[in-house]
């Protein structure tokens, strides 16, 4: 299937994103396109989706723009060395938060909740 026959309802890329500087036009398409497949399982497409997605030549390009996202700490990878596989995780305020990290953030929304109607804010 052609990658942009996926169902989704587009992509999106947060202004401190794309309004950033320290990266490029090609590396905020590709922390898009990323962002936009890392869900609970994180993103494993490989990187012939992306020379698709984006209409380059050869996959050298997404594999450049990957290993630059990675080390200015946009994202992270993760190498399964058994099936010779790649998790691919957007990294900060962005990244994808699994059910343990959201019951958490649910418990503190209590506790928070319930200092505030009781008086104590601290």
């Amino acid at each position: 299937m052609p990658a942009y026959d996926r169902d989704f309802k587009g992509a999106f890329i947060p202004k401190d994103i794309w309004c950033n500087r320290e990266l490029s036009g090609d590396e905020k398409l590709m922390w898009g396109e990323i962002f936009s497949l890392d869900n609970a399982f994180g993103c494993i497409a490989l990187n012939e989706h992306f020379m698709e997605m984006f209409g380059f030549a050869n996959t050298r390009k997404a594999q450049r723009l990957i290993k630059s996202l990675k080390d200015k700490g946009y994202i992270t990878i993760e190498i399964n060395k058994r099936d010779d596989s790649r998790t691919i995780r957007i990294t900060g305020k962005y990244r994808h938060l699994d059910r343990e990290e959201m019951a958490d953030l649910g418990r503190l929304r209590a506790q928070l909740v319930h200092r505030m109607r009781s008086g104590r804010a601290s």
